[in-house]
C-alpha cells in the first residue's frame, strides 16, 4: 500500500514515526509502537547512535585537548608552582649558602624575660630606734654610702641615761670583786656582780650602741641620756624618714642600709608546664648596652595572683655600682636545650605569606621550595626548630631574597 504525497499522508506518517524518534533519542523503547514505525525507528535508531557515538568520541577528545592544554597553560605540578629555581650564576651572585641539619647535643637554650632590679634584701639592713628617743642630730643623708661603725644619727633618752647610770655602776662593782677573786667575796658575791654587769651590758647593746659607747659609758665618759646609733655594716642609706628635733618611738625605723656590691633582679616567667630554672642557673641581665651575668638563687614555685607569672631572682655583681634598685631590665636565662635539638641561624627563618616561619628546602641543587616550621627556643644566636628532619638541606644566607620572589610570584604554600 503506497501513501499518497497529500498533505493528509504526510501528517499521519510524522504522528506514527515521531513517538518512535523522540523516545530513541531519549533512550526509552516503547514496545506498543507498529511492526512498520518500529522498523523505520530501529533504522533511524541505528543512524543516530552511530552519530552520538562520534559526538561522544569528539567530546573526549575535545576534555582531553582541553586537560592537556589547560596543565601545559598552569604548568601542572612543575618546579614552578612548588618551588623556585636559580642558575648556578644567580646562586653565585647571591652567595647562597646551604646547610644541613644535624641535631645539637649538650646545647643550652635562651630564654629571656622582663625583670626589676631590686636591693639584695639579705643584705639590707634596717636600723630602728630600740627605744623612745629625740633626735638631736644627723650624721648621714639619703644616698650617701657609710662604712660600718660610721654614725648615723644622736639621739637623746630618759631612758638611756638610767642604763648608763646602771651600767657604770655595775662596771664598778664587778672590777672589785673581779679583782678581789672569787674566794675573797665569796662566790654568791661574785655571782650576782658578774650578772648584774653583764645583764646591763647586753641591755646597751639591745639598745643599739656599739662596744666603744659602752666602753665609754662603763669609764664615766659618756653623756647621760645621749647616744648615736652607728652603721652595723657598709651599705647605702636608701631610705631615712626622719628629721631632726623629732621624737620617735621604740620600734621607728631610723634609716635603711642597702649593700648595693650585689643586687637582684626579680624576673616574671610566664606559666609552662614543666619549666624548672634550677638555682645555679646561668643568667645575664641586660640594661640597654650594659650586661651583667649572674645566676639564679631562687625559683619561685607559687604563681603570682595578680600578674600570674613565676619570678625567679638572680643575684648579680655591682661593680662600681652601674645598677640601681627600681631599673627595669631583661634577663636571659640558659637552658639546657631539648635533647637533639635541630637548630638554625636567624637569617634562615622567613614569613610566608601568611604570617608563618617558614625555611627554604634545597630539594635539588639550584631548586628550592618553603616550608613552614615551629620555632621552639632560642640558642645564642641560633633558633630552635620543630617540624622538620634532620639531615634536610635548608638556605641561610640568601633566604631573604628567596622570600621576596616568591612573594613577587604570589605562591600560597597553602594552595588557598
Amino acid at each position: 500500500m503506497k501513501f499518497q504525497k497529500t498533505p493528509l499522508a504526510i501528517a499521519l506518517l510524522a504522528t506514527l514515526s515521531f513517538p518512535v524518534w523522540a523516545e530513541d533519542e531519549h533512550g526509552h523503547d516503547h514496545e506498543a509502537a507498529t511492526a512498520k514505525s518500529e522498523s523505520h525507528g530501529q533504522e533511524s535508531h541505528d543512524d543516530h547512535d552511530s552519530h552520538d557515538d562520534h559526538e561522544v568520541d569528539e567530546v573526549d577528545e575535545g576534555n582531553e585537548a582541553t586537560a592537556h592544554n589547560h596543565e601545559a597553560e598552569h604548568g601542572g605540578h612543575d618546579d614552578e608552582e612548588t618551588g623556585l629555581q636559580l642558575t648556578p650564576e644567580q646562586r653565585a651572585m647571591l652567595n647562597l649558602q646551604v646547610i644541613t641539619l644535624q641535631p645539637q647535643t649538650n646545647a643550652t637554650q635562651t630564654l629571656t624575660v622582663p625583670a626589676e632590679i631590686t636591693s639584695n634584701q639579705y643584705r639590707t639592713w634596717v636600723v630602728p630606734v630600740r627605744i623612745d628617743s629625740q633626735v638631736q642630730s644627723r650624721s648621714a643623708t639619703l644616698g650617701q654610702h657609710l662604712n660600718k661603725g660610721e654614725p648615723i644619727a644622736t639621739l637623746f633618752s630618759p631612758a638611756m641615761a638610767q642604763l648608763q647610770s646602771d651600767l657604770q655602776v655595775a662596771a664598778d662593782a664587778w672590777r672589785r670583786v673581779n679583782n678581789l677573786g672569787r674566794r675573797t667575796v665569796g662566790n654568791q658575791r661574785y655571782l650576782d656582780a658578774q650578772g648584774q654587769y653583764q645583764s646591763l651590758r647586753a641591755r646597751a647593746k639591745g639598745y643599739g650602741l656599739d662596744d666603744d659607747a659602752i666602753a665609754a659609758i662603763e669609764n664615766g665618759k659618756s653623756e647621760k641620756g645621749v647616744y648615736t646609733l652607728t652603721a652595723p655594716d657598709d651599705g647605702l642609706v636608701l631610705e631615712d624618714a626622719f628629721q631632726q628635733g623629732q621624737w620617735l618611738t621604740a620600734g621607728s625605723s631610723l634609716v635603711t642600709l642597702v649593700d648595693e656590691s650585689e643586687l637582684w633582679a626579680e624576673a616574671a616567667l610566664p606559666p609552662s608546664p614543666g619549666l624548672h630554672i634550677a638555682t645555679g642557673t646561668p643568667a645575664k641581665v641586660i640594661i640597654g648596652e650594659t650586661q651583667v651575668a649572674g645566676e639564679v638563687i631562687q625559683s619561685g614555685h607559687r604563681l603570682n595572683p595578680v600578674t600570674r607569672t613565676l619570678s625567679v631572682r638572680v643575684a648579680i655583681p655591682n661593680a662600681g655600682h652601674l645598677l640601681h634598685p627600681g631599673m627595669f631590665a631583661d634577663v636571659a636565662l640558659s637552658l639546657a636545650a631539648p635533647e637533639n635539638a635541630l637548630t638554625v641561624p636567624e637569617e634562615a627563618l622567613t614569613r610566608s605569606s601568611d604570617g608563618d616561619w617558614q625555611l627554604f628546602v634545597e630539594e635539588a641543587p639550584g631548586h628550592y621550595a618553603p616550608m613552614e616550621i615551629q620555632l621552639n627556643g632560642q640558642l645564642e644566636n641560633r633558633r630552635i626548630v620543630t617540624g622538620i628532619e634532620a639531615g634536610t638541606r635548608v638556605v641561610t644566607r640568601g633566604a631573604f631574597f628567596l622570600a621576596s620572589e616568591m612573594a613577587k610570584s604570589g605562591f600560597d604554600i597553602h594552595n588557598h
